[in-house]
C-alpha cells in the first residue's frame, strides 16, 4: 500500500555573499595525500631528520582532507561564522546574517577545518590545517592562539567542543575541549584577565580503552545528554574494513556505552585520487538515529535506542523492500549514494546534498522524499541549528566562470562537486552566498508566497490546501495598474467589501475613465447604507460607508475641478495630491502661481468651502498682476450668489449631526466635507465691512511693498470703494496724495519722492505737507506752496481746528501748542533750524506781500512771530544782512494790530540783537541770534566773550591807533545797551584798560584807568590793572635785558607812589641786579614756575664758595624776593648755618644755631645736636652744649631720642664731675692712653680692684667679666680710671660732708660734697648697667640721714635704702639712728621710715616689675 508524501514547507532566504580572499595561493583540491618526491638520501641531513619524523607522524597518524570552506554556528543561531580560506567572516541574527559583525583573516595561509561556539561568551574556537587553535570573539578580534607545541601533542587536532554552562560561575571566561586523532582529550581555559591566558590539561584518552577507536576520523557531541559519537580505527594503517563507530558518555571520565563495526573510507589512501565528500557522523536531534557520510559519499544509517544506548544498523533497504513500491525503492537505493554533505532537518529528516547539487530531504521512517521540486545549489556546505530543528544554513560557491550561468539557469552539469580535470583550484576565483532554509508552517508559507509576488503559486498553494483565495487577489490588486480591465477581473471578485470599498477610495487609476470606473464601482457598492427609519439601530460599518460615499462624492467633485482647471488634461500624480489636499491651499496654490481662470472656475465650484479663506487666497495672488485682471473676485460689501449641483442622498441632516460629532482632528475630516455639506455645516459666511477695510488697507500695503507697484494700489482701493466699502475713501485720497508725488513731472523732479505706502500712512498730516516740500528751492518753493503744500494744509486745518475744539469741549484746555500752529509755520522754523534763510525771506516776503489772498498766514500777527521765531532758530554768524532784510519785510505799524502784546518790544529787542551779532561778528567773535537769548543765564560766558574780542582785536593788528580803540570802546557801550545790559560798565571799562595795557598803550590806558563821563574805577583796582600788567610783560622776558622788562617798569610807572608797585620793583630789581651779583641768573618765567622763594635763597648760598658769609646781604635778597617774616627770616638763617656747617666754619654755624634756638626755630634741631657734640669752640662750654642738646631733644624725631638722651646723660656726668672739681679743688689725673702692654695691664688690675669696691660682679651667666668689659668699652675704662678714684676718696673724706645748696639732686636744698660724690658714683653706675656694692649705698645713706635732720632726709635715705640686696642692712642703719638721736621729732620720723622700709620690703616680694614697684612708693610716700 503506498504511502503519501508529506512535503516539508521551508523558508529560502539569501543572506551576505563574498569573495574569497585574491592572495590566497593554489590549493590542492581532494589530491591524494602521498609521500613528497625525493630519495633515502635527502633525509640524512638535519633537515632530513625533521622531515623523517614528520612523515613517520603521517604515516601513524593519517592526515585528513583539507576543507577550502567550513560553517560555524553557534547553537541558538546568534552567530554564523564562515571560513573561506584564511579568513573567517562573522554573521549575526540581529541584521539577519547581511554584514560582518567581524572579520578575521590569519596572516599565514592556512585553511580552517573544524570549530566551535561559546555561545554563552560569543566566543569561536577554530583550528587549522596546521593544527593550530584560534580563539576569536564575535566582532573579529583574536583572544588567543594555541599550537601543538603547548598542548604537547603530537597527533593533528580532530576538532573542538566547546563547553557552555551558563548556570555554573566560574572562575575562567569560557572552556573548550580538544579532540585529537589519536583519541586523547584536552582540555582548555580561557582566564578573564585581559590577557587571557590559558591553561591545558590531557582529561581522558580513547585509546586506553581497550577495543576501542586509536586513530579517530570525526565526532559528534551531543551536550543535552553529553553523548559522544566517533568514528575511526583500531588499526594503525586505517583501513576501510577497521572502521567502528563507537558511542560514549562524556562527564568528568568517558564511559564507553557502544561499537559497531562499519564500512566506507573515512582517511585519504594511498591510491585514490580524488575523494567526493568529507568524513561526518550527526547524531539526530531526538536522539533516535546517527549518520555517517564517508569519502566516497556514501551514507551510512544507525538506529541508536535511547534507554539502552544500543546502536545497531538502521534496516532502510530492508523495510523499502517489504513495505514500498518499487519506484520508492528504486528512489532510496540511489539518494543514499553520491552525497557531498548532509544534515539533521529534524529528528528524522535528513537534508543531503548530492554531487549533481540537488539538495533534497529524505523521511528515513517512511523512505520518502519530501521535496518535489528539489533545488540546486553550487558546491553546497550544509550545517544545522543545534538549538533549533527546521532550521539549517547551507553555504554554496560560485566560480566567477560558472556564476552567470547559475544565477541565470541551474544545469546540473555545471554544478558538480569535483574538479573539472584539475587537482589545483585558485580561491580567490571563487565567491560564496550564506543561505537559510527554515522550515514553515501552510499559512506561513501561503504569505511568504503572497508577500514574494508568487500569485500563481499562491494560487495553486490554496487550492492545494483549501485556503481563501481572496489574499492572492487582493495582492494582484495591489500590484496591478488599478486599470479598468483590473478593475473587473480582480478587484470585482474579490469577497471583501470593505477592503474594496477603501480601494475605491484610497487608489487613484491610471487614467481618467479608470478614476470615474473606481469611483462608480464605489458609489454602487454604498448604495445599500441609504437611511431608514430613524429607529432603527445601524453598524458602525454603514457609518463607515456612507463617510466612503462622502469621500467618493468629494474626490468626484475633486475630479471635475480638476479636469477643468488643467483644461481636460489628466495627471495621476497631481491628481492624487490635488483631491486630498485642502481645497484652500490648492486656491492658494494657483493663486500665487497667477493662474486667474482656474482661481475663478476654483470660487464658482467650491464657493462654501472657499469663503472663510477668501481674504487669504486673494492675498496669494502676486502684486505685479494688474487688479483689473481679477477685479471680479474682489469681494464687496454683500457676497455674490453661488451656483452647487444637486445633493445626493447621504449629503443630509443625518449625516450632518453624525460629523459634528466625530473628533476635530479626524483623519479625513477634509474629505468628507462636500460643498452641500459644507454649506449645512457653516451656512452663509462673508467677512464684516471692517475686515474688510482692513484686508484691502493690508493689501494696498503689500502690493506697495513688494512690487512697488503704486498704481495697483490706487486702482484696488478704488474698485473697493466702487464694491460699497466707502470706509476707504480717506484711505483712497492719502494714496492719491502720494501717487502725485511719487509720478511728479519733470519740472518738479527734485521734490518728488520714492515713500513706501506704509511709511506715507505712517507720518503725520504735517509730515506729509513737509514731504511735499523736500527738495524746493527758492526759485520753485513759491510755486510748490500754491500748487500742492498750502491747499493739502488748508483741507488738513481744518480737521485739525475741529479736533481741538473737540478737545477744549471735553475739558482738556492743554493744547500742544506745535499742533495749533500751521504746518507753514512749522516748516520755516524747522527749515531755519538748518539755515535756508533765502527760503524763509522768499516765503515772508510772498507771504507778507498778499495776505489774505496767498493763504500763507493766517494774519499779520502769526507772519510776524513766525519771523521772528525763524530768526532765533538761524544758527549762522555770517548773513546778518539777510536777517535784517527779513525784519524790514515784516509790517511795522506801532499800534496796529500787528504788534499787540509784547510782539513790539520782542521786534525791537530782535532789532539789538541783530546789530549785536554784526558787532560781534566784526571783532571775529561771531555768535548765533539764539546766543543773546541764552547768555543772560551765562553771565561768565558773557565775560569770556568781551575778553575773546579785546584779545583777537590787540593781537589782530599791532600798533592800531587811539581812534580804533576809542571806537570800540564805542562798540563795547553799544554791547552793553542791546545785548549785555547785566554787565556793568565798570567790568567793561576794566577788561577794556587791560587790553590797552597789553597794547602798551599807556598813555591812552592813564586816561581810561582815570575814569570815564559815565563810569569810574577805584584806585586799589586800577593799581591791580597795573600790576597784572606789569607782570604779563616781567614774566614774558626771554632775558634779563630784554624790552618786556623796559615795558614792565614804564607800566608801574603809571603808579610810581604806590606800596605794591614799589614791592614789584623790588622783584625786578633782585632778579636783574642782586641775584646776578651772587652769580645766580634766574629768568623771570623761572622765577614763577619757583614755588618757594627759599628755593632761590638757597640756590645763592650753594652757587659760589663763601656766598655764605654775605648774611646780611643775603637777607635782603631774601626780602626783595618777599621773604620778610621772623620764620622765613629764621629759614634762611637756617640755610646759611646748613652751609657754614658743610663748609666746615662750625663758629658761623654755632653763632647762627644759638641765634636760632633762642627763636625757637626747631628745624634746626639736628645742627645743634651735632654741634652739642661737635668739637670745643668759642663760647661753646659744657653748660651751652647742654642747652643745645636740651633744644634738639624739645624738637627731634622719635627715631633720635635715645641716642640724644645717652648724649645728654654724658653731659650731665661730666657737668657733675666739673662741678665737683669747682668745689673741692680736686684735678683729674687724665685720659687712659698710649698705655704700654704691661702698664695696660696693670691699669687693668687697678680698675677692675676699684670697680670690685662699688660693684657687684657681673653675673656668670653672661659669661663675662670685668676685664672683658673694661677692653670692650674705652669709655668705662676711662671714666674707672680717671674719674672714679677721686670720686671714692671724696665719699671717704669727713671735711667734705658740710651741705651746701646745690640743684644736682632734685628736691634737696643742702647736700653735702660727699652725698654728691656718691650721687655721681651710683649715676654712672646705673647708667652702665652695674648693681651698687651695699656698702656704697649705706655709705651714701648715712650722712644723709644723720641728724640735723628733717623729714624729707628720711625719706630720701630711705629710697636709698629700698636700693639694698641686703634689707636687714638698712634695718640696722634705721636702728643705729633710732638709737642715736636724741631730738624727738628726729626720731619719730625715723621711726616712721622704718616702718615703712619694712613694708615696702614686704609687699616688694609681690610685685612683679619695676612698674608695681614705682606705684607702691607713690602709694607709700604720698
Amino acid at each position: 500500500m503506498a504511502e503519501s508524501v508529506r512535503e516539508v514547507l521551508y523558508e529560502e532566504r539569501r543572506h551576505a555573499s563574498r569573495h574569497f580572499t585574491s592572495n590566497y595561493p593554489l590549493l590542492p583540491f581532494q589530491q591524494s595525500n602521498g609521500a613528497d618526491k625525493g630519495g633515502f638520501l635527502s633525509f640524512l641531513s638535519a633537515r632530513g631528520v625533521s622531515r623523517l619524523k614528520e612523515k613517520w607522524i603521517q604515516y601513524k597518524n593519517p592526515k585528513s582532507m583539507k576543507k577550502p570552506v567550513s560553517l560555524f554556528i553557534s547553537p541558538r543561531g546568534e552567530h554564523v561564522a564562515v571560513a573561506a580560506g584564511n579568513q573567517i567572516t562573522i554573521l549575526r541574527k540581529e541584521d539577519d546574517y547581511q554584514e560582518p559583525c567581524g572579520s578575521f583573516t590569519d596572516s599565514s595561509l592556512v585553511l580552517f577545518t573544524s570549530g566551535a561556539w561559546s555561545e554563552s561568551h560569543d566566543i569561536l574556537g577554530v583550528v587549522d590545517d596546521a593544527d593550530v587553535i584560534y580563539f576569536i570573539k564575535a566582532n573579529g578580534e583574536e583572544i588567543t592562539r594555541i599550537t601543538k607545541r603547548h598542548l604537547e601533542v603530537s597527533s593533528t587536532i580532530t576538532g573542538l567542543i566547546a563547553q557552555d554552562d551558563y548556570e555554573l560561575q566560574q572562575s575562567f571566561l569560557c572552556n573548550f575541549t580538544v579532540l585529537t586523532s589519536d583519541g586523547a582529550f584536552h582540555h582548555i581555559e580561557i582566564s578573564r584577565e585581559p590577557s587571557a591566558s590559558i591553561s591545558a590539561i590531557k582529561s581522558s584518552d580513547l585509546a586506553l580503552k581497550r577495543q576501542y577507536t586509536q586513530n579517530v576520523f570525526c565526532f559528534d557531541y551531543y551536550p543535552e545528554l553529553s553523548l559522544l559519537v566517533v568514528v575511526g580505527s583500531v588499526a594503525a594503517s586505517g583501513k576501510s574494513e577497521s572502521c567502528y563507530l563507537s558511542l560514549w558518555r562524556k562527564h568528568q571520565n568517558l564511559e564507553p556505552l557502544a561499537s559497531i563495526q562499519l564500512e566506507g573510507l573515512y582517511c585519504e589512501q594511498k591510491g585514490y585520487a580524488t575523494h567526493l565528500a568529507y568524513p561526518k557522523v550527526l547524531i539526530s536531534p531526538q536522539e533516535a538515529y546517527i549518520a555517517t557520510l564517508d569519502m566516497n559519499g556514501y551514507l551510512h544509517l544507525f538506529k541508536m535506542d535511547k534507554e539502552t544506548y544500543l546502536v545497531t544498523n538502521f534496516a532502510f533497504q530492508e523495510r523499502i523492500n517489504s513495505g514500498v513500491t518499487d519506484r520508492s525503492l528504486n528512489v532510496c537505493t540511489d539518494i543514499l549514494v553520491d552525497i557531498v554533505d548532509f544534515t539533521w532537518w529534524s529528528g528524522h529528516i535528513l537534508t543531503l546534498a548530492k554531487r549533481s547539487g540537488f539538495v533534497t530531504m529524505l523521511d528515513i521512517v517512511s523512505g520518502m522524499k519530501l521535496i518535489e521540486n528539489e533545488p540546486v545549489y553550487s558546491m553546497p556546505v550544509l550545517e544545522r541549528v543545534q538549538k533549533f530543528e527546521g532550521n539549517i544554513f547551507l553555504l554554496e560557491r560560485l566560480s566567477e566562470d560558472r556564476c552567470d550561468s547559475f544565477n541565470g539557469n541551474r544545469q546540473t552539469k555545471d554544478l558538480h562537486h569535483g574538479e573539472d580535470g584539475s587537482n589545483q583550484s585558485d580561491l580567490s576565483r571563487f565567491s560564496w552566498n550564506l543561505i537559510s532554509l527554515s522550515e514553515r508552517s501552510v499559512p506561513e508559507m501561503y504569505k511568504i508566497l503572497i508577500g514574494n509576488s508568487k500569485h500563481q503559486d499562491a494560487l495553486e498553494f490554496a487550492g492545494r490546501y483549501q485556503l481563501d483565495r481572496d489574499e492572492v487577489l487582493k495582492s494582484q490588486w495591489l500590484c496591478s495598474g488599478k486599470g479598468i480591465n483590473d478593475l473587473n477581473t480582480l478587484l470585482s471578485n474579490i469577497k471583501d467589501k470593505v477592503f474594496v470599498l477603501s480601494e475605491c477610495v484610497d487608489k487613484v487609476g491610471p487614467s481618467e475613465e479608470a478614476v470615474k470606473a473606481l469611483l462608480a464601482y464605489g458609489m454602487q457598492l454604498t448604495n445599500c447604507c441609504k437611511f431608514s427609519e430613524p429607529n432603527n439601530q445601524e453598524s458602525r460599518e454603514t457609518w463607515d460607508f456612507r463617510l466612503a460615499r462622502l469621500q467618493l462624492l468629494q474626490f468626484s467633485d475633486r475630479l471635475e475641478t480638476f479636469l477643468g482647471i488643467n483644461m481636460g488634461r489628466f495627471s495621476v500624480w497631481e491628481y492624487s495630491k490635488f483631491r486630498v489636499m485642502p481645497m484652500n491651499e490648492a486656491a492658494i496654490t494657483l493663486a500665487e502661481s497667477g493662474k486667474i481662470g482656474a482661481l475663478n472656475l476654483l470660487f464658482k465650484r467650491h464657493p462654501y468651502s472657499l469663503a472663510p479663506f477668501m481674504l487669504d487666497i486673494l492675498a496669494a495672488i502676486p502684486e505685479t498682476i494688474p487688479v483689473q485682471t481679477y477685479v471680479q473676485l474682489l469681494p464687496g460689501r454683500s457676497p455674490p450668489n453661488f451656483f452647487m449641483r444637486g445633493e445626493d442622498w447621504v449629503e443630509c441632516d443625518k449625516m450632518v449631526s453624525f460629523i459634528n460629532k466625530l473628533p476635530a482632528n479626524h483623519d479625513i475630516g477634509n474629505q468628507i466635507r462636500t460643498e452641500p455639506i459644507v454649506k449645512r455645516l457653516l451656512g452663509s459666511f462673508w467677512p464684516s465691512t471692517d475686515e474688510l477695510a482692513v484686508w484691502y488697507k493690508h493689501r494696498a500695503r503689500d502690493i506697495d511693498s513688494y512690487s512697488g507697484l503704486l498704481e495697483n494700489c490706487h486702482n484696488l482701493v478704488g474698485f473697493a470703494c466702487q464694491k460699497g466699502i466707502h470706509e476707504l475713501k480717506q484711505f483712497h485720497e492719502d494714496i492719491s496724495y502720494l501717487h502725485q508725488l511719487v509720478y511728479a513731472n519733470e519740472n518738479e523732479a527734485e521734490i518728488s519722492t520714492s515713500m513706501s505706502l506704509v511709511a506715507w500712512e505712517q507720518l503725520s498730516d504735517y509730515e506729509k505737507f513737509k514731504t511735499m516740500l523736500n527738495g524746493c528751492r527758492e526759485e520753485n518753493v513759491v510755486e510748490s506752496l500754491r500748487n500742492k503744500a498750502i491747499p493739502f494744509m488748508q483741507k488738513r486745518s481744518h480737521r485739525v481746528s475741529l479736533a481741538t475744539q473737540q478737545q477744549i469741549s471735553d475739558g482738556h484746555s492743554l493744547v500742544d501748542h506745535t499742533k495749533s500752529e500751521s504746518f507753514l509755520v512749522r516748516w520755516l522754523k524747522e527749515i531755519s533750524f538748518v539755515n535756508k534763510l533765502d527760503i524763509c525771506l522768499m516765503v515772508i516776503e510772498e507771504g507778507c506781500r498778499e495776505l489774505q489772498s496767498s493763504g500763507f498766514f493766517k494774519d499779520e500777527v502769526e507772519v510776524v512771530d513766525c519771523a521772528l521765531q525763524c530768526l532765533y532758530l538761524f544758527t549762522v554768524t555770517d548773513r546778518w544782512d539777510t536777517m535784517a532784510e527779513i525784519l524790514s519785510k515784516l509790517p511795522q505799524k506801532q499800534g496796529s494790530k500787528t504788534f499787540v502784546g509784547n510782539l513790539y518790544q520782542r521786534y525791537k529787542v530782535a532789532e539789538g540783537h541783530i546789530e549785536a551779532g554784526s558787532i560781534l561778528a566784526f571783532y571775529l567773535v561771531p555768535k548765533p541770534m539764539n546766543y543773546f537769548l541764552e547768555v543772560r543765564s551765562d553771565k561768565q560766558g558773557a565775560k569770556q566773550i568781551i575778553r575773546l574780542m579785546l584779545s583777537k582785536f590787540s593781537r589782530q593788528r599791532h600798533g592800531r591807533p587811539d581812534d580804533e580803540w576809542e571806537t570800540m570802546w564805542y562798540d563795547l557801550q553799544c554791547l552793553h545797551e542791546m545785548a549785555f545790559p547785566f554787565l556793568d560798565l565798570e567790568y567793561l571799562l576794566t577788561e577794556f584798560c587791560e587790553g590797552l595795557l597789553k597794547a602798551e598803550k599807556f598813555s591812552l590806558a592813564r586816561s581810561y584807568l582815570k575814569g570815564t563821563s559815565s563810569v569810574a574805577l577805584a584806585k586799589e583796582k586800577a593799581e591791580n590793572l597795573v600790576i597784572q600788567a606789569a607782570r604779563e610783560f616781567f614774566f614774558s622776558a626771554s632775558s634779563l635785558t630784554c624790552s618786556e622788562i623796559w615795558k614792565a617798569k614804564n607800566c608801574l610807572n603809571l603808579f610810581p607812589s604806590s606800596r605794591n608797585v614799589k614791592a614789584e620793583f623790588d622783584l625786578i630789581d633782585a632778579l636783574t641786579v642782586k641775584l646776578p651779583n651772587f652769580g645766580v641768573t634766574l629768568l623771570p618765567m623761572q622765577f614763577r614756575q619757583t614755588k618757594d622763594p627759599m628755593e632761590i635763597i638757597k640756590m645763592v648760598i650753594t652757587n659760589e664758595a663763601g656766598a655764605y658769609l654775605h648774611v646780611d646781604e643775603l637777607i635782603e635778597v631774601a626780602n626783595l624776593l618777599g621773604l620778610r617774616s621772623p620764620d622765613e627770616i629764621s629759614a634762611v638763617q637756617e640755610a646759611i648755618a646748613r652751609e657754614a656747617a658743610v663748609s666746615g666754619d662750625m663758629q658761623l654755624a654755632f653763632d647762627l644755631c644759638l641765634a636760632l634756638v633762642k627763636k625757637g626755630h626747631g628745624l634746626v634741631w639736628d645742627l645743634c645736636a651735632a654741634i652739642a657734640k661737635g668739637p670745643p669752640l668759642e663760647n661753646l662750654d659744657t653748660s651751652t652744649r647742654k642747652q643745645l642738646l636740651g633744644f634738639a631733644l624739645s624738637h627731634c624725631d622719635e627715631q633720635s631720642i635715645r641716642e640724644l638722651l645717652n648724649a645728654w646723660k654724658d653731659l650731665d656726668m661730666q657737668m657733675q664731675c666739673e662741678t665737683l672739681m669747682t668745689l673741692t679743688g680736686t684735678k683729674s689725673s687724665g685720659l687712659v692712653k698710649g698705655l704700654k702692654s704691661a702698664d695696660k695691664k696693670d691699669c687693668l688690675n687697678s680698675v677692675e680692684k676699684t670697680l670690685s669696691l662699688i660693684a657687684k660682679k657681673p653675673p656668670f651667666e653672661h659669661g663675662t667679666d670685668w676685664q672683658l668689659i673694661l677692653q670692650e668699652s674705652g669709655k668705662i675704662l676711662s671714666f674707672a680710671d680717671v674719674q672714679l678714684p677721686w670720686l671714692l676718696e671724696l665719699t671717704r673724706k669727713p671735711q667734705h660732708g658740710k651741705k651746701f645748696t646745690s640743684d644736682l639732686t632734685c628736691g634737696k636744698q643742702y647736700v653735702s660734697v660727699r652725698t654728691q660724690a656718691g650721687i655721681t658714683i651710683l649715676s654712672w653706675l646705673a647708667r652702665n648697667g652695674f648693681a651698687p656694692r651695699d656698702d656704697l649705698i649705706a655709705s651714701l645713706v648715712k650722712p644723709i640721714i644723720e641728724p640735723p635732720v628733717t623729714e624729707e632726709d628720711d625719706v630720701i635715705g630711705c629710697s636709698f635704702l629700698l636700693n639694698l640686696v641686703d634689707a636687714v642692712r638698712g634695718v640696722e642703719l634705721i636702728e643705729e639712728q633710732i638709737k642715736t638721736r636724741k631730738n624727738y621729732p628726729e626720731t619719730c620720723s625715723i621711726k616712721n621710715v622704718g616702718t615703712t622700709y619694712s613694708m615696702l620690703q614686704n609687699n616688694g616680694v609681690h610685685c612683679d616689675g619695676a612698674v608695681q614697684r614705682r606705684e607702691l612708693l607713690l602709694r607709700k610716700f604720698k
